[in-house]
């Protein structure tokens, strides 16, 4: 989250109260003491005569000129130079306030020594200051940097949790952090210091404020500010807040990067599902990828080429890679051709095509097989339902078949969430996919066989995220199925490593003991929600400058999606993200003849002898009326 959450502390008009009094009583005190020292005053006058009354006229007008002036609201632990200053003005303005007071209002203030408020305005400073540094130093034990950048031309409002904010206050000037802004205020997310100060910069609200403080402060006719966040971890439902706020105020809304323009950079559609990065060990994987012989099939796809790059560093002895298109092999072997970090072959073939397979294990003799090549389109699969099984069964039974005949020590499967109670034909070749799996490696032990499965990957070809930024570019409709609908997600990036972590975790199992690895996702993100946070990123308010449409669940397609079902009974592992059950097929021979009626039914387009097979593998599945449609 944005800052830290606070539940103890007074609330922000308490908190100035007691700095007021604190501040007011610490004035009278000093006054009281300067007043008896050395007995400065006529020794004639009755003890503590004109002494009482100068010290509670001091203390009330410090009070006074504190509230006036509003200095109680500077925090203490955020103490700056700002502060000081504020402090030394309010001080002086004191001393020249309460001897006034004393010699027109009260009687006899002629007996008041004149020289009483040049001694009093020191010490008094010196106490409100070392109370402020011994907080300040009590919380944060270092006093550097205490100064602001002047003003600029640009002005920003920083949103962020309170330490956050003061922290970046603190080192603008020797980091040169947004140092073309002009800092107009602060928005405290932890909603702790409202009405306060850091650092000299007021706090003008909290998360919920931000509406309120942009027409403030644009009423001048000036140009809006910026929001800058702060905070390098943001929560999701602050961020969307941040986001919809931002569109509705027409302001830009950015965060530190160390490539951005300024140090800023714009956010993008995986902030938006506030998922945070997770620190792997990566040395198992290493141990397992190094010196051997990788093969990834579909390697010019998102999660194949991501692999292919991630494996690029572990120092492989060799790199194989196995892509359909050559456009999509050309652009994978170009990405791969920055790194120059091992011996890379890219080869072009069709993982249905049996023979062609073939050539390639004789040739290459892998050792590792990670296995990424799919139809994964649901909408294109129900259309072509005959080469979604081809490929997504045909082409995984073949290269196990070809992994066990060729001795090679690990194959992992690329699976999906769709598997879990498939209601498309393409979630239904992936979970027979995962079941060929399972039953090959109870029946060679010379086989490690895993299947790993998780949901939507960001960005990837094809997705939702690309598809709505092509259509907010367009000027929309930006088209959502169902108001309702969610999907799970997650990054590139992290999709790719804890596929390699759960590899690595399978390598080091029993032979036998084959396992479903499946991916936390986090949660569901609502793809409704999705599509209109991306619109007010692009500076558009839904529904008023670009529409959203909904045109309903298409064949196949589920409101919610799944990670496992109700029998499969999930266990933790030591790699943090990664859980597994233990896949157990009864009959791995009766599976496997299944799997081959099935294949020869779609090699011969024999739709009903399709139906058929697949009802045998699996029983809850219902085709949808293209699987009987003759294409």
């Amino acid at each position: 989250m944005i800052g830290p959450r606070v539940t103890s502390r007074p609330t922000t008009s308490l908190s100035k109260m007691i700095v007021t009094l604190f501040d007011g009583c610490i004035g009278g005190l000093c006054m009281y003491a300067i007043m008896r020292i050395d007995q400065i005053y006529p020794a004639k006058l009755a003890p503590n005569a004109i002494d009482v009354k100068a010290a509670l006229t001091f203390g009330f007008v410090c009070m006074v000129t504190w509230l006036v002036f509003k200095l109680p609201r500077a925090v203490w632990r955020y103490t700056s130079l700002d502060d000081v200053l504020q402090l030394i003005r309010g001080v002086a303005l004191v001393s020249i306030i309460t001897p006034l007071i004393l010699f027109v209002f009260l009687d006899p203030a002629h007996h008041f020594p004149r020289v009483a408020p040049f001694l009093v305005a020191p010490l008094f400073l010196a106490i409100l200051l070392l109370s402020r540094i011994l907080v300040f130093l009590y919380y944060k034990g270092d006093p550097s940097a205490l100064f602001r950048m002047r003003p600029r031309t640009k002005r920003a409002i920083l949103v962020g949790g309170s330490d956050t904010l003061h922290d970046h206050i603190r080192d603008r000037a020797s980091k040169g952090l947004t140092a073309n802004f002009e800092i107009s205020g602060l928005i405290d997310t932890s909603g702790a210091f409202e009405g306060r100060s850091i650092r000299g910069v007021s706090v003008l609200g909290k998360t919920a404020d931000i509406v309120t403080t942009l027409k403030s402060l644009t009423k001048s006719g000036l140009a809006p500010p910026t929001l800058i966040i702060v905070d390098p971890v943001i929560d999701r439902a602050i961020l969307n807040d941040l986001v919809h706020h931002a569109a509705e105020a027409n302001v830009d809304l950015v965060r530190f990067s160390a490539d951005g323009k300024d140090g800023l950079s714009r956010f993008e559609a995986n902030d938006l599902i506030g998922r945070q990065s997770k620190d792997l060990d990566i040395s198992p994987v290493r141990q397992f990828v190094e010196d051997r012989k990788v093969l990834i099939t579909g390697a010019g796809g998102t999660i194949g080429s991501e692999l292919a790059l991630q494996i690029s560093r572990l120092r492989p002895s060799k790199l194989i890679l196995i892509v359909y298109a050559e456009y999509n092999l050309y652009l994978s072997d170009q990405n791969l051709s920055h790194e120059k970090l091992c011996n890379t072959k890219g080869l072009l073939g069709d993982i249905g095509n049996e023979t062609r397979m073939r050539e390639i294990f004789e040739l290459e003799q892998p050792d590792i097989v990670l296995h990424a090549a799919a139809l994964k389109h649901v909408t294109l699969s129900e259309l072509n339902p005959v080469e979604a099984i081809k490929t997504n069964v045909g082409g995984t039974s073949n290269i196990i078949n070809l992994a066990t005949e060729y001795n090679t020590d690990s194959f992992t499967l690329i699976s999906t969430d769709k598997a879990v109670s498939p209601s498309n034909i393409m979630g239904a070749t992936k979970r027979i996919a995962e079941m060929a799996t399972l039953a090959a490696a109870t029946q060679s032990p010379s086989l490690s066989a895993c299947a790993v499965r998780f949901g939507n990957v960001l960005a990837s070809t094809g997705s939702v995220v690309p598809l709505f930024e092509s259509q907010i570019r367009r000027g929309g409709p930006v088209t959502v199925t169902h108001k309702d609908a969610t999907r799970y997600f997650m990054t590139t990036q992290e999709a790719a490593a804890l596929v390699l972590q759960a590899s690595a975790l399978s390598s080091m199992q029993r032979k036998e003991m084959a396992a479903v690895y499946v991916l936390d996702m986090g949660e569901p993100v609502n793809i409704d929600q999705l599509a209109r946070q991306l619109i007010r990123l692009r500076g558009y308010v839904p529904d008023r400058d670009i529409e959203v449409a909904y045109t309903g669940l298409r064949p196949g397609e589920k409101l919610t999606e799944l990670l496992t079902d109700s029998r499969e009974e999930l266990a933790k592992t030591y790699v943090d993200g990664v859980m597994r059950f233990t896949g157990r097929i009864v009959d791995p021979e009766s599976v496997i003849r299944r799997i081959n009626r099935l294949l020869k039914a779609a090699e011969q387009r024999d739709r009903p002898s399709m139906i058929k097979a697949l009802s045998k593998l699996l029983p809850d599945y219902e085709p949808n009326g293209t699987l009987h449609d003759k294409v």
